[in-house]
């Protein structure tokens, strides 16, 4: 692992990022469904994620729901964070304990062997999205 994405690196970034611009550009599906991303995503989630598995949909919504900012897509198209569901995107209803998160998280210790499949892209947006509204230069190195 690259120190620029040590739990210590991260914890730093993320102190600093107090001054957002108040607007968030959701990546293209070309940056966000590589096996580099979905490592450097979980690595970041794994370092900064203050809650268990269970409160992470609760948080997720207060994160995008309470943003004050604009929120765009990668063609530049805004989107209305009210208008997300974050239980509907995680889908909670068939997964309420977000068991998923424990596999996701893996990822931050070992490499994906594979690029994330299309049909998780939806789940990779929303966790960017809350990324980059409460540390966007964290956010910033998963897809660089």
């Amino acid at each position: 692992m690259t120190d620029w994405l040590s739990p210590e690196t991260l914890q730093a970034l993320a102190a600093n990022d107090n001054d957002p611009d108040g607007v968030v550009r959701i990546p293209s599906p070309e940056k966000l469904l590589t096996k580099a991303a979905i490592h450097r995503l979980a690595i970041a989630y794994r370092a900064l994620l203050p809650c268990s598995r269970r409160g992470f949909a609760d948080l997720l919504t207060d994160i995008v729901w309470e943003f004050d900012g604009i929120v765009l897509d990668c063609e530049g198209r805004s989107i209305d964070q009210l208008s997300i569901c974050v239980d509907t995107v995680l889908r909670t209803d068939e997964d309420p304990s977000n068991s998923w998160l424990g596999s996701f998280l893996r990822f931050a210790v070992q490499h994906p062997r594979q690029a994330p499949q299309r049909r998780t892209l939806p789940r990779l947006r929303l966790l960017y999205l809350a990324l980059a509204i409460r540390h966007p230069t964290v956010a910033a190195r998963v897809i660089a």
